[in-house]
């Protein structure tokens, strides 16, 4: 007797034991908390910045801003009862907007509504759209756009394929102020390019044509180098860069797992020398940081920083004296985010995965190229990187 009144104890136990725990405000007393005063707002580009006196409600949990965006979508914005500020964004367009205000307590209760009307000012996408220019570039069509604002968009860009359909080639995700972006490997024939702008809200612009009549523009002509008739060059004051795991010939072997590399003992600007084989005007060169470890060399470790560079038709002399050479340019590489070493924005990934880019404004015929790196990004006394490409128009 005393084991089954121990089983029916137990099982008592488990059956109000396991009765579901209800979760809810810790106290309701259903009065409606004081509602916000002096309400101001300022339009601002695509929302409002709106400030207020908050209500002496004990209990009071947070401010919300009530409003229907530019898709009649209903939307909330909320900030804590320590904060006299909500900021409103992503409005696509200026149509006046009404926008009410609410406080509310810790027991769920909603005070009375405070509402204004406004119109916010131009939507960054709308802003955006109006500094973007499509010019022709090398190999295709340069996309150029302005965002004081450095607000987070993406631009799709466009072109048409071979049966003459309008299709997206690429997504160019930023929040830097200014940028640039070019489709290449298009034939120098009038081609159609175009782009839009888009926003975290889904607030997309008109299309943007290139400012031609005929929306077409030509890419200038230019061809990638074969790199199998390039020749190894070592001048008297060129750097060894076969040191460690590197080599001279992986500067140029299209494998970005493979690097050249410094020993670190030679005085700077560390200088390599190529003969490309052919006469040349450069249009452009691609620099490729090293990729052997992932993103672990990104901005960091002995990438090159800044490079010049220089070229010649004929070489000046066995001494290597940088005077002799022409000075083409100099190439600065650049992080997109501007952090520091070791933070990685997704666009700072994209922008190391595709390498730096640099192009040439004259046309200067050479055949010797030259590099000299004068500093690195962390500094260091060795230089390592995966490869460098080179595009131009070939004389010969």
């Amino acid at each position: 007797m005393e084991k089954l009144k121990l089983i029916m104890l137990f099982s008592l136990i488990l059956i109000f034991g396991c009765e579901e725990e209800q979760h809810g405000p810790l106290s309701e007393d259903g009065v409606s908390p004081f509602k916000i005063e002096n309400l101001q707002f300022t339009p601002t580009n695509g929302g409002f910045d709106i400030s207020y006196d908050l209500p002496t409600s004990q209990d009071l949990l947070y401010v919300k801003a009530v409003y229907e965006n530019t898709r009649g979508e209903q939307v909330e914005v909320k900030t804590s009862a320590f904060n006299n500020k909500i900021i409103i964004k992503g409005f696509g367009d200026t149509a006046e907007k009404t926008v009410k205000v609410y406080s509310v307590d810790r027991s769920g209760n909603v005070s009375d509504a405070v509402t204004f009307s406004g119109s916010p000012l131009e939507s960054p996408v709308d802003i955006i759209k109006g500094t973007m220019t499509i010019t022709p570039d090398w190999g295709g069509g340069k996309f150029t756009w302005t965002n004081e604002g450095k607000t987070p968009i993406a631009i799709d860009l466009f072109s048409k394929n071979s049966l003459g359909k309008v299709e997206l080639v690429k997504t160019e995700y930023t929040s830097q102020s200014a940028n640039s972006v070019t489709l290449r490997g298009y034939e120098s024939v009038p081609t159609y390019f175009s782009a839009v702008v888009r926003d975290r809200y889904d607030n997309i612009s008109d299309t943007i044509y290139a400012a031609t009549s005929n929306k077409l523009i030509t890419p200038i002509f230019e061809s990638r180098l074969d790199k199998t008739l390039f020749k190894k060059v070592v001048l008297a004051n060129d750097d060894n860069w076969d040191a460690w795991e590197g080599d001279y010939y992986y500067l140029f072997d299209d494998d970005k797992n493979s690097i050249v590399h410094t020993q670190g003992n030679h005085p700077r600007p560390s200088i390599c020398t190529i003969d490309l084989g052919v006469n040349v005007t450069l249009s452009r060169i691609n620099v490729l940081q090293r990729q052997t470890a992932g993103v672990n060399f990104a901005y960091t470790h002995g990438n090159p920083k800044k490079i010049v560079v220089y070229g010649a038709k004929e070489l000046p002399g066995q001494d290597g004296n940088l005077d002799d050479w022409i000075k083409l340019r100099e190439c600065i590489s650049t992080k997109p985010s501007g952090l520091p070493i070791g933070q990685n924005t997704n666009e700072d990934v994209a922008h190391f995965e595709a390498g730096d880019e640099y192009t040439f404004d004259e046309l200067i015929e050479i055949r010797y190229f030259r590099f000299a790196v004068e500093t690195t990004w962390d500094g260091s006394g060795y230089i390592d990187f995966s490869e460098m490409t080179w595009w131009g128009n070939i004389l010969d």
